[in-house]
């Protein structure tokens, strides 16, 4: 094969490869629906839901708390719902008047947000 020629099966190669690849167009398109899907927020439009779930009250290092175990929860759906939104939102989101988190596989934490005083005028 010369010079001249590679180009040639090069360019020939690459035709049967996008051949071969365009059995695989929507397989490529359900994979793009659905990572789309994953970078969509879920709702948090109903933050009083999450208050019908059966909270532990905790105290720690910095006050009162509340947990949530997956294995003692009297609502798993929701409790999936609420760790989904928490994976998507780097363990971490304010809903409503809590601050969520996420702590080992199965436990979700909750806190009360502070609420800001208010600024003296001078």
């Amino acid at each position: 094969m010369s010079l001249d020629d590679k180009p040639q099966k090069l360019g020939e190669a690459l035709a049967r490869l996008r051949d071969g690849l365009q059995g695989l167009q929507p397989a490529i398109e359900a994979i793009d629906s659905f990572l789309t899907s994953l970078g969509t927020p879920l709702e948090t439009d109903h933050p009083e839901e999450y208050g019908k779930l059966n909270w532990e009250t905790r105290t720690g290092d910095k006050g009162p708390f509340q947990m949530l175990r997956k294995d003692n929860c009297n609502d798993t759906q929701l409790f999936s719902h609420l760790e989904a939104i928490l994976k998507q939102n780097e363990n971490h989101i304010t809903i409503g008047d809590y601050h969520y988190w996420a702590g080992d596989p199965g436990y979700i934490f909750r806190r009360k947000k502070k609420r800001e005083k208010p600024r003296a005028e001078k």
